[in-house]
């Protein structure tokens, strides 16, 4: 007679289950459900020929992270959120289009209200000991449409930090605007070298396409020493030259010790109106 009880008490238990999940408003939550697909890094312009090269890494270069980005976070990036506000943050997006290694890529999401002057959330990549020179190469697609910080023009894209960033500083790379075409653009954040590095090579500043995936190349190496302006820097946008230069004072420092992806919208003024985004393909991390 136990065995019996049980098994209606059982079978009435399976039955409620069954009906519950099927009912139009579900009892059963995320147990029910199948996990949601991950978000989109909406339509693409076609612009650039998809391939996974890095034609002005330098060759001598050594690597150290040739990063798909097929997981948040893991081999040896670390990935933080920061501000958060109305669906902001950090997170895996899907995209086929994703030039180098789709379809998973990283996607930076800026909400209705996100503040200027802070970034939806980081991914990092810390070396084991500084150098003195590095590059620095990633897709990276910017939502079309795309609102601008008109307060500032800065919508930063990567940074390289120094071994003391906190009292040295590093260097950023942007995509910029004041009103006319976005270029992408580089400032030196340094204590006796704080400047914005616009494009200065023949042919260089080259319109960003929103929407579309460019590939970003960049490579800066430290001043001789703390004094002499001999710090080089040279960025690449679709394996065009934008901008060179060999007039760098860089600080009294070991050198980069961080590679960041923190893109950071604007100064201190202004807040979005739109939800907007930046998405990552992959990245390609290399020291002298």
């Amino acid at each position: 007679m136990t065995h019996r009880l049980t098994f209606i008490a059982c079978a009435a238990l399976v039955a409620a289950v069954v009906a519950a999940c099927g009912a139009p408003i579900d009892p059963c939550g995320a147990a029910c459900q199948p996990p949601p697909p991950p978000p989109s890094c909406g339509f693409t312009v076609p612009l650039v020929p998809p391939d996974s090269l890095w034609p002005h890494e330098p060759a001598a270069y050594v690597l150290v992270s040739d990063e798909p980005f097929n997981t948040l976070g893991g081999d040896g990036w670390q990935v933080a959120q920061r501000r958060t506000i109305n669906g902001s943050g950090v997170s895996l997006a899907s995209d086929s289009t994703a030039p180098a290694s789709p379809e998973s890529v990283l996607r930076f999401t800026y909400g209705v209200g996100f503040p200027a002057g802070y970034e939806p959330g980081l991914a990092f990549y810390d070396l084991a000991a500084p150098v003195k020179g590095a590059f620095f190469g990633f897709w990276w697609k910017p939502s079309s449409p795309w609102q601008n910080n008109t307060d500032s023009g800065i919508n930063k894209m990567a940074f390289l930090l120094t071994s003391q960033n906190a009292i040295h500083g590093g260097m950023v790379i942007m995509m910029f605007s004041t009103g006319g075409p976005y270029t992408i653009q580089v400032q030196s954040e340094f204590p006796n070298d704080t400047r914005r590095l616009v494009p200065n090579a023949v042919g260089g500043g080259t319109p960003v396409v929103l929407g579309a995936w460019h590939r970003i190349e960049w490579y800066v190496r430290f001043s001789s020493d703390s004094v002499t302006p001999n710090g080089e820097t040279a960025w690449w946008m679709d394996g065009v030259l934008q901008g060179q230069y060999q007039n760098l004072v860089m600080p009294n420092d070991p050198g980069f010790r961080e590679y960041q992806l923190a893109p950071t919208w604007g100064g201190v003024v202004g807040t979005k109106t739109e939800m907007d985004f930046f998405c990552y393909d992959h990245a390609r991390l290399s020291h002298d």
